[in-house]
């Protein structure tokens, strides 16, 4: 037995340890244990401190239910973003705005069967979170408001309005993003009891999450879970207070103030752009809305047929 025992190979011995090897002790394989980084990367500046410090909050929360996985948010607008690409500092995942990346950076990603809102575009590059909107706000003491001003050239074509009559700090009407105009009612005293209108169900500020392309498996998985957690009713519900909205079908948005009510509520069902198809659209999108808006009917024909390409 003693001699059988020495010259058993070694093969027969690890295959004889497997086959009574119980399966109740043994170790499930671990997931990423590390830290995993996001940029959040915006176009219009209101979303990139407050929607960042949003993010890192509930990334905090989410590392105390599972140990081990650290999720870092970096937010930068779009130049640092590309600058960051040219030089090779890609992230492990991106939390994006509509029109702000392109599809080949992105792994595909299984999409969540929450059920989203209506009007949503799906994509298998990324999944939505969260989106805002745009609103007409109206000074509570101009006696004749008539001078104008529209957060950026797109909207405005898109509305058929005209140039720039005057600055934000002097127009009378303004046609803003929701966090913005918020911002005014709530720490402006021209605005305080400005009335705020509806202007239609579009919105191209929808944001997403999106996993990088050479990310492992691992990482993916968490990013993936914890994108899950961003999307629960209770996170969700938390957007608000930023001006923005829920993407979930069953979550009931609460404006930060009542004047927001009208706005949020055409919101509840959205037309929105494919997120990529945007991206590779809204430079020249931009120039012919400018050309437009200084009188060139040309230059609205192509944006009009742009525009109406690129609507969902």
């Amino acid at each position: 037995m003693i001699l059988f025992l020495l010259f058993t190979p070694n093969r027969l011995v690890s295959g004889a340890q497997e086959a009574y090897r119980d399966p109740r002790f043994i170790r499930a394989e671990q997931a990423y244990r590390g830290t995993i980084t996001i940029y959040h990367i915006v176009r219009h500046r209101p979303y990139q401190g407050s929607l960042s410090n949003w993010l890192q909050k509930r990334a905090d929360e989410y590392e105390k239910k599972h140990r081990g996985s650290f999720i870092r948010i970096e937010g930068m607008d779009e130049a640092t973003f590309y600058e960051r690409l040219e030089h090779g500092r890609r992230a492990d995942a991106y939390s994006f705005f509509s029109g702000s990346l392109y599809p080949d950076l992105l792994r595909e990603i299984a999409q969540t069967e929450i059920p989203m809102r209506d009007g949503l575009f799906a994509t298998n590059r990324a999944i939505p979170y969260c989106f805002s909107g745009y609103a007409k706000l109206v000074r509570s003491d101009a006696s004749n408001p008539s001078k104008r001003y529209y957060v950026n050239d797109v909207l405005a074509a898109y509305l058929d309005g005209g140039a720039d009559e005057a600055d934000e700090g002097h127009a009378d009407i303004l046609y803003l993003d929701l966090r913005r105009a918020g911002d005014l009612i709530r720490y402006k005293d021209g605005f305080a009891s400005s009335t705020i209108e509806a202007i239609d169900r579009f919105t191209d500020a929808v944001c997403w999450i999106g996993i990088d392309r050479d990310a492992d498996d691992q990482k993916a998985e968490v990013i993936r879970s914890f994108t899950e957690w961003l999307l629960a009713s209770e996170q969700q519900q938390k957007l608000n207070a930023l001006g923005l909205l829920s993407v979930r079908a069953d979550v009931r948005d609460t404006p930060p103030d009542s004047l927001l009510k009208p706005v949020f509520k055409c919101y509840e069902t959205i037309e929105t752009v494919d997120p990529f198809l945007w991206h590779a659209a809204y430079d020249a999108l931009k120039e012919d809305a400018a050309a437009a808006r200084r009188g060139d009917p040309v230059a609205m024909q192509r944006f009009e047929k742009r525009f109406g390409e690129l609507k969902r």
